[in-house]
């Protein structure tokens, strides 16, 4: 009896798979060499997911869907995403960003003269920030507080806004009384060029600034008068009034513009550039032709819209439903046709030939290609957004029946839950199916042999010209090195 129970230990033992063997329990756990090198361990049908570099390398990619995943990058910084498409936080090497989309933001970046600049940002209204001299600055909105570099000002500070606001852009500085009702406006530096004015609404509001603007209001909103860009001179400055809402006119040069019932009604030319525009009403219909600019714009809400500039020219008909585009940079052109919700499709072209093209056929599948050594594609797609690969990330293992990607050499296959895997090299060609079947192909010294492991890797065996051997059990299987072969650079 006792020889029996110490051969039974001794069998059983020889039959586990070493720790760094692959070991397949689809939809439970599963641990495989990924194609290219690198090893991936996968739990729960692909919500828990680590993926290393090498067997005993770095974490490149660690989730727990749908909550957050995080990828490093090469550089050593990382992208993390969480509860997406709100929450990401975004670590490089001079700069840090996490924020939680609308309550709160955190941001580390260098200093415009050195140093280093902390500042966060919740809601309702808390705003934190330690300066590069080591001053820290505080703000609870709209109860007391200073704030700097935000919303376009170099320094905001307040106390039970909106009783009293003060505001610092360049070297113009504006007190606020009972905001927006009164307020003046001084030079922050008097020797120094900068805004002046005052303000006591409904009554009247003036504000000039020289070689720059000249601006007046009475009994607003009604009456408006400004003179803008003076530094241009008589004939190219702007000059604009408005009786409002029944009339406005702007001038500029030979230009001249109209609005009558603000904003349903306009029209303007300019002779001298071609420029056209007519508004009846907008935003329904508008016809627009700025020459010099490259500029031309036609619509007629919701049934057709045409837009074109030096970079862009886009159709919608009808208005929002199906739109084709073509978009040209430097380097490259984008043609695009979308017709919302069911397809969306875009192909990229650069100057040296290459193309990558990118479809989606709502809700059935999405395709993915860069000629000729690139193409991804996924079965269903039940994402209904543009393109937006932090989703699929997040969610799509959900709902994803299959999933294949190529690149170069290598060659991805997923199947709902992890059921199916295979990763295909230019070496190795491993292929799963949980817990039944696994097979893996090879070359050994110039001749090609095959292994193939059955139920939990109980059975095993291996195939070459010289014929077949059995191999001794691995369970759970199928028990195959986590080393691949060295690919060819």
């Amino acid at each position: 009896m006792r020889f029996l129970a110490a051969l039974s230990t001794s069998l059983a033992c020889a039959s586990c798979a070493a720790l760094d063997s692959e070991r397949v329990l689809s939809p439970a756990w599963s641990q495989h060499a990924t194609a290219g090198g690198g090893v991936e361990t996968e739990a729960l049908g692909g919500a828990v997911q680590v993926r290393r570099a090498r067997a005993d390398g770095q974490v490149e990619h660690h989730a727990l869907r749908p909550f957050y995943y995080s990828d490093l990058d090469t550089d050593g910084g990382s992208e993390t995403r969480f509860l997406v498409p709100l929450g990401s936080d975004s670590d490089s090497l001079h700069m840090r960003v996490w924020q939680m989309l609308p309550l709160a933001r955190w941001e580390r970046r260098p200093g415009e003269e050195g140093g280093e600049v902390r500042t966060f940002f919740s809601l309702p209204g808390l705003y934190w920030s330690r300066r590069p001299d080591g001053r820290v600055i505080r703000a609870w909105f709209p109860f007391s507080g200073v704030m700097e570099d935000f919303l376009s000002y170099d320094r905001i500070e307040f106390t039970l806004f909106p009783l009293w606001l003060r505001t610092v852009r360049d070297n113009d500085q504006t007190k606020h009384i009972l905001w927006p009702i009164v307020s003046w406006t001084r030079p922050k530096k008097p020797d120094l060029p900068g805004a002046r004015g005052s303000k006591l609404l409904p009554f009247y509001s003036s504000l000039e600034k020289e070689g720059s603007y000249d601006r007046w209001t009475l009994l607003w909103p009604i009456l408006h008068w400004q003179e803008n860009d003076l530094r241009l001179g008589p004939e190219f400055s702007e000059e604009r009034w408005m009786v409002f809402p029944l009339l406005g006119r702007s001038r500029r040069g030979e230009r001249d513009d109209w609005v009558l019932l603000w904003p349903f009604f306009g029209w303007g030319s300019d002779p001298r550039t071609g420029y056209s525009a007519f508004d009846a009403p907008w935003p329904l219909v508008r016809w627009l032709d700025a020459p010099t600019e490259g500029i031309v714009r036609r619509r007629v809400w919701p049934f057709w819209s045409y837009f074109k500039d030096p970079t862009m020219e886009s159709t919608w008909a009808p208005v929002p439903l199906v739109n084709w585009r073509t978009e040209t940079y430097d380097d490259s052109t984008i043609e695009a046709l979308d017709a919302l919700p069911f397809w969306q499709s875009s192909t990229r072209r650069d100057g040296a030939g290459g193309e990558r093209t990118w479809r989606k056929l709502w809700p059935l599948w999405q395709d993915s290609r860069r000629e000729p050594w690139e193409h991804e594609w996924s079965f269903p797609a039940l994402n209904p957004l543009w393109r937006t690969p932090e989703v699929d990330e997040m969610y799509a293992w959900m709902w994803e029946l299959w999933h294949h990607r190529r690149d170069h050499d290598i060659v991805e296959e997923r199947s709902w839950l992890g059921l199916w895997r295979r990763e295909k090299d230019e070496v190795e060609d491993r292929r799963n199916l949980s817990v039944l079947w696994a097979r893996r192909s090879f070359d050994e010294q110039g001749v090609r042999v095959a292994e193939t492991s059955l139920l939990f890797g109980l059975l095993r065996w291996r195939e070459a010209p010289e014929g077949l051997d059995w191999l001794a059990p691995a369970m759970p299987g199928p028990g195959w090195p986590m080393e691949r072969g060295r690919r060819s650079e």
